[in-house]
Protein backbone atom coordinates (compact mmCIF):
# COMPACT_ATOMS: atom_id res chain seq x y z
CA UNK A 1 0.00 0.00 0.00
CA UNK A 2 1.37 3.29 -1.24
CA UNK A 3 2.27 5.93 1.45
CA UNK A 4 -0.43 9.02 1.60
CA UNK A 5 0.80 12.06 -0.53
CA UNK A 6 2.68 15.08 1.44
CA UNK A 7 -0.21 17.05 -0.85
CA UNK A 8 -2.77 15.34 1.57
CA UNK A 9 -1.28 17.43 4.77
CA UNK A 10 -4.05 19.57 6.18
CA UNK A 11 -4.53 22.38 8.64
CA UNK A 12 -7.00 25.37 7.90
CA UNK A 13 -5.39 28.65 6.91
CA UNK A 14 -7.16 30.00 10.59
CA UNK A 15 -5.15 26.98 12.59
CA UNK A 16 -1.75 27.79 10.52
CA UNK A 17 -1.50 31.10 11.75
CA UNK A 18 -0.81 29.83 14.99
CA UNK A 19 2.94 29.07 13.45
CA UNK A 20 3.16 32.89 13.71
CA UNK A 21 3.83 36.21 15.81
CA UNK A 22 1.50 35.26 18.56
CA UNK A 23 2.86 34.80 21.72
CA UNK A 24 0.28 32.40 22.53
CA UNK A 25 1.68 29.48 24.36
CA UNK A 26 -2.10 27.65 24.24
CA UNK A 27 -2.32 28.39 20.81
CA UNK A 28 1.15 26.60 19.64
CA UNK A 29 0.40 23.80 21.52
CA UNK A 30 -3.02 23.30 19.54
CA UNK A 31 -1.30 24.06 16.50
CA UNK A 32 1.66 21.44 17.59
CA UNK A 33 -0.95 18.60 18.26
CA UNK A 34 -2.84 18.93 14.54
CA UNK A 35 0.73 18.90 12.88
CA UNK A 36 1.14 15.87 14.62
CA UNK A 37 -2.10 14.65 13.86
CA UNK A 38 -1.94 14.69 10.24
CA UNK A 39 1.27 13.10 9.99
CA UNK A 40 0.35 10.66 11.89
CA UNK A 41 -2.53 9.98 9.04
CA UNK A 42 0.21 10.44 6.51
CA UNK A 43 1.47 7.20 8.13
CA UNK A 44 4.19 8.44 10.51
CA UNK A 45 4.57 7.42 13.92
CA UNK A 46 6.34 8.33 16.87
CA UNK A 47 5.68 12.01 15.49
CA UNK A 48 7.57 14.62 17.95
CA UNK A 49 8.52 18.33 17.83
CA UNK A 50 12.13 18.74 17.74
CA UNK A 51 13.05 22.17 17.78
CA UNK A 52 11.75 25.74 15.89
CA UNK A 53 13.76 28.83 14.60
CA UNK A 54 13.83 32.13 13.20
CA UNK A 55 11.77 30.66 10.04
CA UNK A 56 9.83 28.15 11.37
CA UNK A 57 9.39 25.09 13.43
CA UNK A 58 10.57 21.01 12.91
CA UNK A 59 9.20 17.98 13.59
CA UNK A 60 10.11 14.50 13.30
CA UNK A 61 8.98 11.13 12.94
CA UNK A 62 9.31 7.52 11.40
CA UNK A 63 7.26 6.30 8.41
CA UNK A 64 5.79 2.54 7.25
CA UNK A 65 9.35 1.76 5.73
CA UNK A 66 10.57 2.30 9.18
CA UNK A 67 12.75 5.51 7.36
CA UNK A 68 13.22 8.66 9.71
CA UNK A 69 12.43 11.74 8.41
CA UNK A 70 12.50 15.63 9.60
CA UNK A 71 9.93 17.92 8.37
CA UNK A 72 10.50 22.07 8.49
CA UNK A 73 7.58 24.05 8.31
CA UNK A 74 7.64 27.77 7.59
CA UNK A 75 6.23 30.61 9.16
CA UNK A 76 3.45 32.07 7.56
CA UNK A 77 3.47 35.69 9.08
CA UNK A 78 7.17 35.91 7.10
CA UNK A 79 7.63 38.03 4.05
CA UNK A 80 6.75 36.07 0.53
CA UNK A 81 10.66 36.00 -0.65
CA UNK A 82 11.55 35.09 3.35
CA UNK A 83 9.38 31.70 3.25
CA UNK A 84 10.64 31.46 -0.03
CA UNK A 85 13.86 30.65 1.84
CA UNK A 86 12.53 26.76 2.45
CA UNK A 87 12.43 26.10 -0.79
CA UNK A 88 15.65 27.27 -1.55
CA UNK A 89 16.69 25.12 0.90
CA UNK A 90 14.77 22.28 -0.49
CA UNK A 91 16.71 23.24 -3.76
CA UNK A 92 20.22 23.51 -2.79
CA UNK A 93 20.10 20.29 -0.60
CA UNK A 94 19.20 18.45 -3.85
CA UNK A 95 22.22 19.61 -5.18
CA UNK A 96 24.57 17.58 -2.84
CA UNK A 97 24.60 13.63 -2.58
CA UNK A 98 27.68 12.77 -0.09
CA UNK A 99 27.60 10.71 3.00
CA UNK A 100 27.49 12.77 5.67
CA UNK A 101 24.82 14.79 4.48
CA UNK A 102 21.50 13.53 5.56
CA UNK A 103 19.30 13.76 2.03
CA UNK A 104 16.37 15.44 0.67
CA UNK A 105 13.24 13.61 0.81
CA UNK A 106 10.63 15.73 -0.23
CA UNK A 107 9.27 19.73 -0.61
CA UNK A 108 5.95 20.60 -0.53
CA UNK A 109 3.35 23.73 -0.78
CA UNK A 110 0.57 23.01 0.70
CA UNK A 111 -1.77 26.23 0.39
CA UNK A 112 0.61 28.88 1.76
CA UNK A 113 2.38 26.13 3.89
CA UNK A 114 5.76 25.10 3.13
CA UNK A 115 7.11 21.99 3.84
CA UNK A 116 10.41 20.28 3.85
CA UNK A 117 11.39 16.88 4.20
CA UNK A 118 14.27 15.18 4.69
CA UNK A 119 16.17 12.04 6.02
CA UNK A 120 17.26 12.45 9.59
CA UNK A 121 20.44 12.82 11.19
CA UNK A 122 21.30 9.53 13.41
CA UNK A 123 22.71 10.60 16.95
CA UNK A 124 23.52 13.59 18.70
CA UNK A 125 24.75 17.46 17.70
CA UNK A 126 28.40 18.18 18.78
CA UNK A 127 27.32 20.62 21.15
CA UNK A 128 24.80 18.86 23.05
CA UNK A 129 27.47 15.90 23.13
CA UNK A 130 29.96 18.13 24.23
CA UNK A 131 27.81 19.81 27.47
CA UNK A 132 26.51 16.70 28.20
CA UNK A 133 29.92 13.93 27.79
CA UNK A 134 32.62 16.69 28.43
CA UNK A 135 35.51 16.80 25.57
CA UNK A 136 35.75 13.90 23.82
CA UNK A 137 38.67 11.47 23.25
CA UNK A 138 41.42 12.47 20.75
CA UNK A 139 41.21 9.38 18.42
CA UNK A 140 37.18 10.54 18.38
CA UNK A 141 38.00 14.19 17.94
CA UNK A 142 40.55 13.07 14.47
CA UNK A 143 37.70 10.69 13.38
CA UNK A 144 35.07 13.70 13.34
CA UNK A 145 37.90 15.96 11.83
CA UNK A 146 38.82 13.88 8.70
CA UNK A 147 34.86 13.21 7.59
CA UNK A 148 34.17 16.80 7.88
CA UNK A 149 37.53 17.59 6.07
CA UNK A 150 36.47 15.03 3.46
CA UNK A 151 32.79 16.83 3.57
CA UNK A 152 34.68 19.96 2.98
CA UNK A 153 36.47 18.85 0.00
CA UNK A 154 33.37 18.14 -1.74
CA UNK A 155 31.64 20.57 -0.96
CA UNK A 156 34.43 22.39 -3.35
CA UNK A 157 33.85 20.35 -6.19
CA UNK A 158 31.82 22.40 -9.24
CA UNK A 159 28.97 23.35 -8.69
CA UNK A 160 30.96 25.00 -5.67
CA UNK A 161 28.35 25.56 -2.50
CA UNK A 162 28.90 27.37 0.47
CA UNK A 163 26.71 26.26 3.62
CA UNK A 164 26.93 29.10 5.45
CA UNK A 165 26.14 28.20 9.13
CA UNK A 166 28.79 24.75 10.49
CA UNK A 167 29.12 25.05 13.85
CA UNK A 168 28.89 22.55 16.14
CA UNK A 169 24.75 22.54 16.86
CA UNK A 170 24.62 21.33 13.25
CA UNK A 171 27.27 18.67 13.40
CA UNK A 172 25.30 15.35 14.47
CA UNK A 173 27.65 12.88 15.38
CA UNK A 174 26.74 8.98 16.18
CA UNK A 175 29.08 7.58 18.62
CA UNK A 176 28.52 3.93 18.13
CA UNK A 177 28.42 4.17 14.11
CA UNK A 178 31.24 6.72 14.27
CA UNK A 179 29.34 8.76 11.59
CA UNK A 180 29.36 12.84 11.42
CA UNK A 181 26.28 14.55 9.68
CA UNK A 182 25.92 18.05 8.76
CA UNK A 183 22.99 19.30 8.74
CA UNK A 184 20.40 22.81 8.62
CA UNK A 185 21.19 23.77 4.95
CA UNK A 186 19.02 26.77 5.41
CA UNK A 187 22.11 29.44 5.22
CA UNK A 188 23.32 27.64 1.88
CA UNK A 189 24.15 29.21 -1.44
CA UNK A 190 25.91 28.68 -4.45
CA UNK A 191 29.65 30.15 -4.56
CA UNK A 192 30.25 33.64 -6.27
CA UNK A 193 33.69 32.48 -6.22
CA UNK A 194 35.92 29.27 -6.68
CA UNK A 195 39.04 28.53 -4.65
CA UNK A 196 41.22 30.56 -7.23
CA UNK A 197 38.81 33.61 -6.06
CA UNK A 198 37.57 33.51 -9.77
CA UNK A 199 33.78 33.83 -11.00
CA UNK A 200 31.82 30.96 -10.63
CA UNK A 201 29.83 29.33 -14.00
CA UNK A 202 29.03 26.89 -16.14
CA UNK A 203 26.91 25.24 -13.98
CA UNK A 204 23.06 24.86 -13.32
CA UNK A 205 23.03 27.12 -10.38
CA UNK A 206 24.87 30.21 -12.42
CA UNK A 207 21.78 32.08 -12.58
CA UNK A 208 21.77 32.57 -9.04
CA UNK A 209 25.61 33.67 -9.11
CA UNK A 210 25.17 36.16 -11.97
CA UNK A 211 25.33 39.19 -9.90
CA UNK A 212 28.80 39.18 -8.29
CA UNK A 213 28.70 42.99 -7.11
CA UNK A 214 26.75 42.12 -4.07
CA UNK A 215 27.29 39.63 -1.81
CA UNK A 216 24.56 36.33 -1.52
CA UNK A 217 26.29 34.98 1.02
CA UNK A 218 23.11 34.89 4.25
CA UNK A 219 24.32 35.15 7.75
CA UNK A 220 23.74 31.75 10.16
CA UNK A 221 24.82 32.14 13.53
CA UNK A 222 27.39 35.70 13.92
CA UNK A 223 29.46 33.68 16.16
CA UNK A 224 30.49 31.03 13.56
CA UNK A 225 30.66 33.13 10.31
CA UNK A 226 33.61 33.84 8.41
CA UNK A 227 34.86 37.08 8.65
CA UNK A 228 35.21 37.89 5.06
CA UNK A 229 31.29 37.07 4.67
CA UNK A 230 30.34 39.06 7.91
CA UNK A 231 32.26 41.84 5.98
CA UNK A 232 30.02 41.64 3.02
CA UNK A 233 32.64 39.89 0.89
CA UNK A 234 31.72 37.10 -2.34
CA UNK A 235 30.68 33.97 -1.04
CA UNK A 236 33.41 31.21 -1.42
CA UNK A 237 35.24 28.29 -0.39
CA UNK A 238 38.82 28.33 0.11
CA UNK A 239 41.84 26.04 1.84
CA UNK A 240 42.30 28.89 4.35
CA UNK A 241 38.75 28.87 5.69
CA UNK A 242 38.96 24.84 5.48
CA UNK A 243 41.86 24.49 7.89
CA UNK A 244 40.95 27.27 10.37
CA UNK A 245 37.44 25.63 10.63
CA UNK A 246 39.11 22.26 11.31
CA UNK A 247 41.07 23.93 13.67
CA UNK A 248 38.44 25.36 15.51
CA UNK A 249 36.31 22.25 15.35
CA UNK A 250 39.15 20.11 17.14
CA UNK A 251 40.04 23.12 19.74
CA UNK A 252 36.34 23.19 21.02
CA UNK A 253 36.13 19.50 21.10
CA UNK A 254 38.95 18.71 22.47
CA UNK A 255 40.34 22.00 24.61
CA UNK A 256 43.59 21.45 24.37
CA UNK A 257 45.64 23.08 21.79
CA UNK A 258 48.29 21.28 21.56
CA UNK A 259 46.83 18.33 20.43
CA UNK A 260 44.98 20.23 18.14
CA UNK A 261 47.78 21.50 16.18
CA UNK A 262 49.75 18.28 16.32
CA UNK A 263 46.52 16.14 15.30
CA UNK A 264 45.57 18.64 12.47
CA UNK A 265 48.76 19.18 10.99
CA UNK A 266 48.92 15.90 8.69
CA UNK A 267 45.05 17.04 7.37
CA UNK A 268 46.40 20.41 6.53
CA UNK A 269 49.47 18.94 4.83
CA UNK A 270 47.24 16.89 2.81
CA UNK A 271 45.36 19.46 0.67
CA UNK A 272 46.57 20.84 -2.83
CA UNK A 273 48.35 23.80 -2.63
CA UNK A 274 46.56 25.45 -5.53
Amino acid sequence: MPAPALQQFYISQEQSIYLLSANDARKHKAWFRLCKQELAKLGYRKVRFIGKGAYGFVFAGINQLNQHHVFKFSRLTLPPHIQQRLEEEAYMLSQVCHNNIPPLVQYAQVGKQGILVMAQAKGEDLEQLCIRQGPLPPHEVMHIAIQLADLLDYLRQPPIIVHGDIKPSNLVYDQASGKLALIDWGSAVPAQLDSQLQPCGGTGLQVMTDNIECSNARMGDVYFIGEEQLAGALSSLDLMNKVSLLLYIVLLLAKRAALAVKSLAPIALAYPKN
